[in-house]
């Protein structure tokens, strides 16, 4: 049973549980008829297909359409998919390609194995997009690409992204790993760049458990994505025949496993319905939380339709909620039966930095790449981006759950923050014993 109103003791402190019921989510993404279908293949010995036919051609014609692009081009990841782009537009030694720093970080470090340096942006901090005036800002005579990530299914606003590489001529990347689905002012993404790129591994909407897909409406750019990782397509795959490699390619391998494409294409058949519940689910809980300041769902870019999602993200904000830190509120939320964990993009690694302050991109030399994308270390360049440690959360995206469910766990979230914020109830903050039980809880959690 839900918590009564007249009860704002928080479960953290023996108080009633505000979600009634354990999460469960009942969609799956993998269905019976698919995994009959890759042990078929398998009792016919069939374990590979390496030029792009049967489920593979499938997968790439279903994403074409999704799109409405004419080429896409199945791989064993996204982050192939974004070197393949990287590599297809012309990054290489000497040139750079903006990208927010407020990303995963395979949206960035293919841009090393180009030789090439990432050009970190800033993001808006409504959104969590990349900043449009502050990527036209960092573009320089070295700029080759903007990368434009579609962060949480939320759609980047691709009508000034498109703008701003056509008025400096350069290419323009898409990654929509986490939107599968999504759309801006009537168009899917993936369909606004010279390429886009969807991830299809582990929790994604449309999953292989790994692969990924490009789609492009440029021929060239097919055949040279290609000409780095598909070998055995290159006799007869060639949408421009632009090459004459006696059909080898550059020795990556990129081609994904025919049974990531059999579980890839039942996912892409079931989208538009993850994505209707997604959706609805979303909007129940932005509903549930109007007009609490401590706690509230990211709005969606203005003209867009969100998409896939991966996880839902939540903003917070500790001064509306009696300076109670992430790690309490996380605590105290679970204790409720709340689903809810730290947001981990924007605090990588053991000292919480965001991506363009790892070595990884600060010291390049340190791992073999001839300080290619050595960039000075952050100290106030983003602040933005820099500011979003510890003001955000995560839910995984309720797809298959009682509506109830989602509300109750609105409602868990805004019992936490105004016990906090508003001084009724026991309050979290000021507390040591309370403050190290709810540490205890995060560790354990």
């Amino acid at each position: 049973m839900a918590a009564k109103a007249s009860d704002p003791r928080l479960a953290i402190a023996g108080g009633r549980p505000a979600v009634s019921k354990r999460y469960r989510e009942r969609w799956r993404s993998v269905r019976a008829r698919d995994v009959a279908a890759i042990a078929r293949y398998g009792l016919r010995g069939v374990t590979t297909m390496s030029k792009g036919e049967g489920p593979i051609a499938e997968l790439e014609a279903g994403f074409a359409r999704l799109t409405g692009r004419r080429h896409a081009l199945a791989m064993n990841s996204g982050t192939a998919t974004l070197h393949s782009a990287y590599f297809a537009v012309g990054v290489g030694p000497g040139s750079e390609v903006i990208v927010p720093s407020y990303t995963f970080f395979a949206s960035a470090s293919p841009i090393l194995q180009c030789g090439a340096k990432p050009v970190f942006c800033d993001v808006d901090p409504r959104t969590l997009i990349a900043d449009p005036v502050d990527v036209e800002r960092r573009i320089t005579p070295w700029t080759r690409a903007i990368c434009v990530v579609h962060m949480w299914g939320n759609p980047a606003p691709l009508d000034r992204f498109a703008a701003i590489a056509r008025r400096h001529r350069l290419a323009l990347i898409e990654d929509c790993s986490h939107a599968h689905g999504a759309s801006y002012r009537g168009r899917p993404v993936g369909s606004w760049g010279d390429v886009g790129c969807f991830s299809l591994q582990g929790a994604k909407a449309v999953s292989g458990g790994e692969a990924g897909v490009a789609v492009t409406d440029d021929a060239e750019l097919f055949d040279r994505m290609l000409l780095l990782g598909h070998y055995g397509r290159l006799k007869k795959g060639q949408a421009a025949n632009t090459f004459d490699s006696d059909y080898l390619s550059l020795g990556v391998k990129y081609r994904p496993h025919l049974y990531a494409a059999v579980l890839a294409r039942g996912g892409l058949a079931q989208l538009e319905e993850l994505n209707r519940r997604r959706r609805r689910n979303y909007e129940i809980l932005g509903d549930e939380l109007a007009g609490c300041p401590a706690v509230e769902a990211i709005p969606t870019t203005p003209g867009a339709v969100r998409g896939g999602f991966l996880e839902y993200i939540l903003r917070y904000d500790p001064a509306a909620a009696g300076g109670m830190e992430l790690g309490e509120l996380v605590a105290a939320a679970r204790a409720e039966g709340v689903p809810v964990a730290a947001e981990r993009y924007s605090a990588i690694g053991r000292p919480k930095r965001m991506l363009h302050q790892s070595p990884i991109f600060t010291r390049t030399a340190d791992f073999g790449l001839d300080g290619a994308g050595d960039r000075v270390e952050g100290g106030g360049e983003l602040p933005m981006s820099e500011s979003l440690e510890g003001r955000l959360l995560t839910l995984p995206p309720l797809t298959k759950v009682p509506e109830r469910f989602v509300r109750e766990c609105a409602r868990g979230l805004r019992k936490v923050a105004e016990s906090g914020g508003s001084g009724t109830g026991p309050r979290l903050v000021g507390d040591r014993q309370q403050r190290q039980g709810a540490r205890r809880v995060v560790a354990r959690g």
